[in-house]
């Protein structure tokens, strides 16, 4: 038993020192081969090594149109509510709810009844006005013969002449009375006032109407013209007066052309024409109302309908004006654009003016000389590193020849910047590239 414990006990000393050995190698070849590795380096370009591809006009000098888009109500060009004009019971209605009806056609029959029999009194106390008349005149001049043969006295042919102009002043008035009489029965019969579409009946066979009702049988609406009631603020109004005042701002043929385009963006066919400035600003808005007329052959434009209307208010000289989209604001809401210097932008601030059709005028801070980023601006900062793909329309990344060939293209591009715009990416940034070494 002695000699077995001492041979376990030789194992697991042996045992021991190889695994300290193991250890020790191990840890050698770590230390080594640390040792003998180079540092990885970062694949990540630097800052420096970063740009953004933007697109660049110079601005310039130009008439524009102006324009301004308000929010505006489509009303009834022409509209009737349909009313009775003698008391009854209506025995019939005489139209189809929702049709079409000219002036004139009958709508609703009254009881005629009372009406014919007023009628015929009527006619017969103006016949005896009439008979009474013939009767008075025959008088007078018997007693103006008398007078002469001094048969009569002056006082009796006077009297006889009273007589005769009395007769004549009933037989006008029993004349009206019968004229009168036959209107009445006329209007038993209701008639359209206007030609148009007539809506829901208000009432039914057997109700009891009156010539003083407030409430309409039906309505009818003339569809084929619309008016569209718009506000205008004052100040935008002052400064179209005050433009056309000063010479800045000159009328066109187009000027007061209404554009209209419904609640889903789409475009009316049809151009409307501005007819009513109202001469009176609301004191609570401070807006001035506005009218425009459109044409509606196909009833697409129907009462109470919200629209857009987009009117030409005149062209407005020498002013310089950059795309919307070139123009950021800062977190205070101060205007401006990136402007190019070498190969880096600076936050250039800008002054600005009214809202055109190719953008915002600018007023102050530009001037032809500064070249502008009009796309992916939003990505930048000041100072960021830029590389310029399109500048006043001309792709710079094609070869000489096909720039001469689109010279034409270029001069139209930096005569209206909107058109420079156009075939450029729409997106608002461009993504960075990277130099590669």
């Amino acid at each position: 038993m002695p000699d077995r414990a001492f041979n376990f006990a030789q194992k697991l000393s042996l045992l021991g020192k190889l695994m300290l050995a193991l250890t020790t190698f191990a840890t050698l070849s770590f230390v080594t081969t640390g040792c003998n590795e180079k540092p990885k380096t970062s694949s990540t370009p630097s800052l420096a090594d970063v740009y953004y591809e933007v697109s660049t006009i110079h601005p310039v000098f130009a008439s524009r149109e102006r324009s301004f888009t308000l929010s505006g109500r489509v009303g009834a060009y022409t509209r009737a509510d349909v009313r009775p004009q003698v008391d009854g019971i209506v025995l019939d209605r005489l139209f189809q709810e929702g049709a079409p009806v000219e002036v004139g056609d009958p709508l609703y029959t009254i009881n005629p009844a009372p009406f014919q029999a007023s009628l015929e009194h009527a006619q017969a106390s103006y016949e005896r006005a009439v008979v009474q008349r013939k009767m008075a005149l025959k008088d007078y001049e018997r007693f103006a013969l008398l007078y002469k043969r001094r048969s009569a006295s002056e006082k009796e042919r006077d009297d006889a002449l009273l007589a005769y102009d009395l007769a004549v002043a009933d037989e006008k008035l029993y004349k009206a009375a019968l004229d009168k009489a036959k209107i009445s029965l006329d209007y038993t019969t209701v008639r359209a006032p206007i030609a148009g579409i007539i809506g829901t009946s208000k009432i039914t066979r057997g109700a009891l109407v009156n010539a003083n009702q407030s409430e309409p049988l039906a309505t009818i609406i003339d569809l084929d013209k619309v008016y569209v009631d718009m506000e205008q603020s004052s100040q935008e109004w002052r400064r179209l007066r005050q433009g056309l005042l000063d010479g800045s701002i000159y009328l066109n043929d187009r000027a007061y052309d209404v554009s209209l385009y419904f609640e889903d963006g789409s475009l009316y066919s049809h151009l409307g024409n501005l007819s009513l400035s109202e001469v009176l600003v609301d004191e609570n808005s401070g807006a001035l109302s506005l009218r425009a007329i459109f044409d509606n052959p196909d009833h697409l434009l129907l009462p109470g309908m919200a629209v857009v209307c987009k009117v030409n208010g005149g062209v407005s000289q020498n002013i310089m004006t950059l795309p919307a989209k070139a123009v950021m604001r800062d977190p205070k809401g101060n205007a401006y654009v990136f402007t190019v210097q070498e190969d880096r932008v600076l936050q250039t601030p800008v002054t600005l003016g009214e809202l055109y059709n190719d953008g915002w005028q600018i007023l102050d801070g530009l001037d032809s000389s500064y070249e502008v980023v009009i796309s992916g601006a939003a990505a930048l900062r000041h100072g960021s590193k830029i590389k310029v793909i399109n500048r006043d329309g001309i792709n710079t990344t094609i070869n000489n020849s096909d720039q001469v060939k689109d010279t034409e293209a270029a001069v139209k591009a930096i005569a209206n910047p909107t058109t420079s715009a156009s075939g450029l990416g729409q997106s608002s940034a461009s993504a960075p590239s990277v130099n590669t070494p």
